[in-house]
């Protein structure tokens, strides 16, 4: 009997910015850390930060990839987290 692997699906990745006050993102699939001042997410767009201050996790739904934030957001800030993978064809060297 095979067990079958689970999927995760990728959903794209969307920012809305309701004012300063919310902000409402889509294709997240991990939340890494979070406090008053910084949230930090894994999104299908890379890493995501939201700084500020009172920030405040209204919603949070992994499975479909929907996350509400509240709270007096100061910046946006997206990081490239996904390593390049290194390409090694049939001749390159072993690194010792």
């Amino acid at each position: 009997m095979e067990m079958q692997e689970e999927k995760r699906v990728e959903h794209p990745h969307t920012l809305t910015l309701t004012g300063r006050e919310r902000a409402r993102l889509t294709g997240v699939n991990a939340v890494n850390c979070f406090n008053e001042e910084e949230v930090v997410l894994t999104t299908s767009a890379g890493e995501v930060a939201l700084m500020g201050a009172g920030l405040h996790i209204e919603q949070l739904n992994l499975e479909d990839g929907q996350l509400d934030v509240t709270g007096e957001i100061s910046a946006i800030e997206y990081s490239d987290i996904a390593p390049k993978r290194e390409r090694r064809g049939l001749f390159a060297r072993r690194k010792r």
